[in-house]
């Protein structure tokens, strides 16, 4: 019989408002050290591979008694920061102004530089309605940014493990 031991590693940013590049960094480094006092080796290892693990979601320490460390709550702040600097509309700080159709109370996502969110050309008896869900504008580049995209984090996370 095996003996598991399994422990969670918790991140000290709680919010989407506390994250930003420095945090990060400082949330890797802690996970380098932290699982480097179950595993020496590990102390060695580059952010770019402190970061494949924390994405993995866990850990494995093997020994008389293996230990399984759970890097969920890390791996959510690395989600969202990726979420938040790459990409397009989504990670734009531009993205942000909701419309709401008084008619029949549907909303959707514009940005400031986006084309107002109404159709001109709409025919009937409720001229100028929204269209559903993003303006026309974003939807176009909701996966690759425009040229006013202005990220919310400043780097891309690739980029910013490989300053250290």
């Amino acid at each position: 019989m095996a003996l598991l031991s399994e422990v969670k590693y918790e991140t000290k940013i709680r919010e989407l408002k506390d994250i930003s590049p420095e945090a990060v960094l400082f949330m890797l480094r802690d996970v380098r050290a932290d699982i480097g006092r179950l595993d020496d080796s590990f102390l060695d290892v580059n952010l770019a591979k402190v970061l494949i693990t924390v994405e993995s979601g866990q850990y494995e320490v093997n020994g008389s008694v293996s230990t399984r460390i759970n890097l969920s709550s890390a791996k959510d702040i690395i989600d969202a920061y990726r979420k938040y600097s790459e990409g397009g509309c989504q990670s734009c700080a531009s993205l942000g102004i909701e419309t709401i159709d008084a008619q029949d109370a549907t909303s959707g996502w514009f940005c400031e530089i986006s084309d107002p969110d109404y159709n001109k050309n709409a025919i009937g008896d409720r001229p100028r309605v929204r269209y559903k869900g993003f303006s026309p504008k974003v939807n176009k580049h909701y996966q690759n940014p425009c040229s006013a995209w202005k990220p919310r984090f400043s780097l891309k996370l690739d980029e910013l493990v490989k300053k250290e």
